[in-house]
């Protein structure tokens, strides 16, 4: 056989695919590079399934490709698989439309597509799946002038010369040398060359496995990581795309930059402590149509970590950012979708992001709950890693979170697992008061269930005092009903939110100005330190610093002690409370 129809090239990558994720693990624990985060097996799995089950069989070689191509795009997870796509785009780049080809023309189109591999990645290390690709290609290129027709053959002594070159990274990179590891991603490469063999040897492969993910990784992870979050994104887009504008300008905000592009749509990777800015950015190009970001320092951390208890919660818990990170508490995003955009909650959107949506939007954004499958994929790692887990959730009757993570959390339960799941009947401050009340008992020693117990009982000793701008965006959110927003917004009328004790939301009062408002909270304030007392209390607000200082002067002579804290508000929560909004939150002693 001398030629490749698109049949075959689907098969290949099929049987590529079934020897990566066979040995996924693998993958995962030799991953020390470029962050010791143990998920390199998993992302290029994630990858190559994507490709097989999205791509299309085609007899047409060229056909199968663009399906290939496009499926690897949209498929592409992790540093490895934006790389390993944007090496398939290279090779549609350079299929030139036709039916098959040889294998001549085949190893024209893989050393083509090095370069087009390379000039993705802003920093090309050697030592990784760039060199081993680069390797693979020149063998192919030497291999086919020695005149084999068998395409059989060319693999069979290609994949030879790929196998030498997986070894020499151990020498080209001090990190894997002091591992004594292969690079992960180069590894999963040569993976895919030995399936691509099994076709053509016509093996009978085992099917695709469903082993649990684990975090058991036990190799140094003491090398400096720089940016928190893998960020990822995928944007279509009708214009050319400037590629060394766009890459000039997403250099400012991290490094591990990779550009993938396709016909109509481009995948970026980057490592960066700004998410949020990577999509402002790429808002400009076209319409991002997915969104992937990853706690790096957060992975690492749980990976290591000695801590018994884990406490999970969602984002719509208002925490400062600084004590989630020192405390490994692991946030579940809400999804906000703001003109036509899903995007992740507190990661990649913020509030001054939302409310210039909001201002040139057609459509009111909308809020969703984490998904299921997100929800599994962190519970099949955790659950290898902690004895228990206290996950804590915002009201059940404001949100369907909380029964997302109830039929999340049952097959675990079910098995054994000690997760312990707490309807809050609360959200934003008050919420992130119960969270850091849990993590703070469980660093003084107290037990899972002793700490259950506490916040069972102080989830019904808690307020929220919410002073709205404008009855706008809680009609708009669906929060208040339009009739009543309507005739607020014409009488200038100023609204004070709350929740009541099962957690719905309810309005307490209102006023017609900001003053009128504040001396209203200051009033119930003063009147529950005279009753029972206040023994934590916090501040949030939207876009609002100038009047959340007021309050947190004024508060803190009423109470006799500053806020636990002060912070912004929840992006799925400004959604309803709106532009200018200021809250206090407290627990009653």
């Amino acid at each position: 056989m001398n030629t490749i129809n698109g049949y075959d090239l689907y098969d290949m990558f099929h049987y590529g695919t079934i020897k990566i994720v066979n040995m996924r693990k693998t993958l995962n624990d030799i991953n020390v590079f470029p962050v010791p985060d143990a998920d390199t097996g998993n992302n290029l799995a994630s990858t190559m399934q994507a490709i097989t089950k999205q791509a299309k069989k085609d007899p047409s070689f060229h056909r199968a490709l663009e399906t290939i191509s496009e499926s690897a795009l949209y498929g592409a997870r992790g540093n490895s698989g934006v790389i390993f796509a944007q090496f398939v785009n290279g090779l549609r780049s350079a299929s030139g439309g036709k039916e098959e080809v040889t294998i001549e023309e085949f190893a024209e189109m893989v050393n083509a597509s090095v370069n087009y591999t390379y000039a993705s990645v802003s920093n090309p290390v050697e030592g990784t799946m760039l060199t081993v690709i680069k390797d693979w290609a020149a063998s192919l290129a030497k291999i086919v002038k020695q005149k084999f027709d068998d395409v059989k053959h060319v693999f069979e002594q290609a994949f030879q010369h790929a196998k030498q070159s997986l070894e020499l990274t151990k020498q080209r990179l001090a990190i894997l040398q002091k591992n004594n590891v292969v690079d992960s991603g180069a590894f999963g490469f040569v993976l895919f060359l030995q399936g691509i063999n099994s076709y053509y040897n016509k093996e009978i492969l085992e099917a695709m496995n469903t082993e649990t993910i684990e975090m058991d990784d036990t190799h140094r992870h003491d090398e400096s990581v720089n940016f928190r979050y893998c960020t990822e994104g995928l944007v279509r887009t009708e214009q050319v795309l400037n590629e060394s504008e766009l890459r000039k300008v997403l250099d400012t905000y991290g490094d591990s930059l990779i550009i993938a592009k396709g016909l109509n749509i481009f995948r970026i990777h980057i490592h960066t402590n700004h998410p949020d800015q990577v999509f402002v950015e790429l808002n400009k190009y076209g319409t991002v149509i997915s969104q992937k970001v990853d706690n790096m320092i957060l992975d690492i951390a749980l990976d290591e970590s000695k801590q018994k208890t884990l406490v999970i919660t969602d984002s719509i818990a208002d925490l400062k950012q600084d004590y989630i990170n020192d405390n490994n508490i692991v946030v579940l995003p809400m999804g906000v979708n703001a003109g036509g955009v899903d995007y992740f909650d507190k990661l990649t959107i913020n509030n001054e992001i939302l409310f210039d949506i909001i201002d040139n939007a057609s459509e009111y954004p909308t809020t969703s709950t984490p998904t299921l499958k997100g929800i599994h994929d962190l519970l099949e790692k955790v659950t290898t890693r902690f004895e228990e887990i206290l996950i804590l959730s915002v009201a059940s009757k404001l949100s369907a979170t909380h029964g997302v993570l109830q039929e999340a959390i049952k097959p675990y339960v079910d098995s054994g697992k000690k997760i312990r799941l707490i309807d809050t009947l609360n959200n934003s401050i008050t919420e992130g008061l119960l969270v850091k009340q849990a993590v703070d008992l469980l660093n003084e020693g107290k037990s899972l269930d002793e700490v259950v117990q506490v916040i069972e009982a102080d989830k019904q000793k808690t307020s929220i005092l919410v002073c709205l701008d404008t009855f706008k965006y809680a009609m708009m959110g669906g929060r208040v009903p339009k009739a009543v927003g309507k005739i607020g917004n014409f009488i200038r009328m100023r609204p004070i939110m709350t929740l009541d004790k099962e957690g719905h939301g309810a309005a307490y009062g209102m006023a017609f100005s900001k003053k009128g408002i504040t001396k209203i909270i200051v009033k119930l304030v003063k009147k529950e330190m005279q009753a029972q007392g206040i023994k934590a209390y916090g501040l949030v607000h939207c876009l609002n610093e100038e009047l959340v200082e007021t309050y947190r002067t004024m508060f803190t002579e009423i109470i006799g002690f500053g806020p636990e804290y002060i912070t912004e508000v929840s992006s799925a929560v400004a959604i309803h409370s709106g532009i200018g909004t200021v809250a206090i939150g407290y627990i009653r002693n």
